[in-house]
């Protein structure tokens, strides 16, 4: 069995390490995507790249279809970073409209033509949610470098609540499952399962947005037992 894996940080494997006021980004051991496959007694080949969103993923895919038409299944991982937007502009602008990396019907469009073309070429697509993420905790991370004017000028835009950041997040989320109801691919809960925890941002980065390695675990477990 081979599976191949598309999408961002989080599909590739990234967790953010602190030592002490220091933090670098590195690689898990083993990515979700190896986990699974370790498991499952197969191989894998992960596509997946810090930064990515939807629109990058259909080039990527376009890149390998090669590759990608030798699997057996094909997990897909985007939203994350296409609800994400340019902080530093709305620090310095926040008067001004501003959209997210991915606008939400473009998100939807895009990701739909990747799934069909994944079916297309006879693999088995599975549209993964997005892990839940801890807005305070990733706010805090992305302005820690920021005078305060900057930060208040992005909590005003915020409406006052890094629950704004959390919402777009969801809207985006919610996108996945309608993105696999209509093109009839597998859509994976990895949300709930981790909101199901006892505390889920004991699964999370001190950056509040990537799983840590026992969050990417975590995921590996309910995507294979999806896949019985």
């Amino acid at each position: 069995m081979k599976l191949v894996a598309l999408g961002d940080s989080i599909m590739k494997g990234v967790l953010l390490r602190s030592q002490g006021e220091r933090c670098h980004y590195s690689l898990a051991d083993k990515s979700i995507v190896e986990c699974c496959a370790e498991k499952l007694g197969g191989e894998c080949l992960n596509l997946g790249k810090m930064g990515c969103t939807i629109e990058a993923g259909e080039r990527i895919l376009n890149r390998y279809l090669d590759k990608c038409s030798e699997a057996q299944y094909v997990l897909l991982e985007y939203g994350g970073n296409d609800s994400d937007y340019n902080w530093q502009e709305i620090a310095e602008a926040p008067e001004k409209e501003h959209f997210p990396r991915t606008r939400l019907e473009v998100f939807e469009e895009v990701y739909e033509r990747v799934v069909r073309k994944v079916k297309q070429m006879g693999a088995i697509p599975l549209v993964l949610s997005l892990p839940p993420m801890d807005a305070e905790r990733y706010f805090a991370f992305f302005s820690q470098k920021w005078e305060e004017g900057f930060r208040a000028n992005v909590m005003r835009w915020l409406g006052g609540s890094t629950n704004t950041i959390m919402s777009g997040h969801e809207l985006y989320n919610l996108a996945t499952m309608r993105v696999a109801q209509r093109t009839g691919a597998q859509w994976i809960d990895v949300t709930s399962e981790l909101l199901k925890e006892h505390n889920f941002r004991a699964y999370l980065c001190d950056d509040g947005i990537h799983p840590n390695e026992q969050g990417q675990r975590k995921m590996a477990e309910v995507i294979l037992a999806a896949m019985k």
